[in-house]
């Protein structure tokens, strides 16, 4: 633990006294401010009482005034700034989140121009050894891992631009691949089963998701007017989706991207299945409690996770004939379900890729491409007729 102490001087001026320890042995650090002593105290409590010590040594003859990387944090990510613009408040307030559960944790005490290459590989150390949030007995996903360190080397990024420190410490940090979280594919029988365990009023809503390979924030903004019922064969208008608002409330916003925008066709049961046409502008999937916003959340604890553990269950599905589920899906596996269903029957990825809404084909051939159907008994045709020949035949002796 690290203490600070005001000291009056015999001329009459105030320093502070930094109290702490480095092993068995009890130091002490003078400062001339205030700011200063609280700051390495809060470096000590947060790295050590050594590795705090080495950081002042470092700076030493640095400029006054250098802010500390939470400082600077939240400097960016002020709209009033200017630093960071052409984002959602929904989304600056999650870089803000994740900022503070992530590298803050660790240097978040750190001048900038004391944060090194080995200092932001000690954080990535620490980070990377973290259980996950989602998944329970399990670390850190990779793509997790990415998004904290893409925002913390934005970030430093930033401040090389602003002329505060002249290299970005976290550029080109190698991260270990971690756990990924792999997207479960149900099988048509599978999906029929967790259909079945589901409360009636949700069916055509899952029906939905699996049909079409929307996403959550896409599926539910959807309005009756959206749906062409004249075309043959139908289709849905995807060009609005719910985002979240600095307050965590939910607003309506333009898609995650501009392929993402896109005209979707439906099939005839599906059709069926969403009932009866409402008003144009009210919503296709609204919450049967209050007409508005269906919130995944409630959705998932209150619908999805029950249906999913018995749909899990070999008593309850033996129970009715049913195959249980041999992985947990999550509600965005409906959308790897659509896609995988698509790839199987044979579409070409292009077309899938305008159906899902990728931006880029490589996010489709990179998600989806080793379901191509026969693609190994290709590959392994390719190559017997690339290497005949090849190999040496051994002599047939009598």
């Amino acid at each position: 633990m690290a203490s600070v102490t005001p000291r009056t001087n015999r001329s009459g001026s105030v320093t502070w006294r930094v109290n702490f320890r480095i092993g068995d042995k009890q130091c002490q650090d003078n400062f001339d401010n205030e700011k200063g002593a609280y700051q390495f105290a809060a470096l000590v409590e947060k790295v050590g009482g050594e590795a705090a010590r080495n950081v002042r040594l470092a700076r030493s003859g640095a400029p006054q005034g250098m802010p500390t990387l939470r400082d600077y944090t939240e400097k960016y990510l002020d709209p009033q700034s200017g630093l960071l613009t052409g984002i959602e408040p929904g989304t600056r307030a999650g870089y803000g989140r994740n900022a503070e559960r992530s590298f803050l944790q660790v240097l978040g005490d750190y001048p900038l121009d004391a944060i090194t290459k080995a200092d932001v590989g000690k954080w990535v150390a620490w980070q990377e050894a973290q259980a996950s949030k989602i998944y329970k007995g399990k670390a850190i996903s990779a793509k997790t891992m990415r998004n904290y360190h893409s925002v913390l080397s934005a970030i430093l990024r930033s401040a090389v631009e602003e002329s505060i420190i002249p290299t970005n410490a976290a550029y080109r940090t190698r991260l270990s691949k971690g756990m990924k979280h792999e997207g479960v594919f149900l099988s048509r029988d599978e999906f029929a089963t967790l259909l079945y365990f589901t409360e009636d009023r949700y069916k055509g809503f899952l029906l939905f998701l699996a049909g079409t390979g929307c996403r959550w924030g896409e599926a539910t903004a959807i309005t009756w007017g959206d749906i062409n019922f004249d075309a043959q064969p139908a289709t849905v208008r995807i060009d609005k989706a719910w985002k979240k608002a600095a307050s965590g409330a939910p607003v309506l916003k333009h898609p995650k991207s501009s392929k993402a925008t896109r005209t979707i066709s439906l099939w005839p049961e599906l059709v069926e299945a969403l009932g009866a046409p409402g008003k144009s502008t009210d919503l296709l999937f609204p919450s049967p409690e209050t007409g508005t916003h269906l919130w995944p959340g409630g959705f998932r604890s209150r619908v999805w996770l029950p249906a999913v553990e018995k749909a899990m269950d070999p008593d309850y599905c033996d129970a009715i004939g049913k195959k249980p589920l041999a992985r947990r899906p999550t509600v965005h596996d409906l959308r790897h379900t659509h896609a995988s269903w698509l790839v199987a029957s044979g579409a070409p990825l292009p077309f899938v890729q305008a159906r899902m809404g990728h931006e880029s084909i490589t996010t489709t051939i990179g998600v989806y491409g080793h379901l191509l159907p026969d693609a190994h008994l290709q590959m392994s045709a390719m190559m017997s007729e690339t290497m005949s020949g090849v190999l040496p035949t051994k002599a047939i002796t009598a």
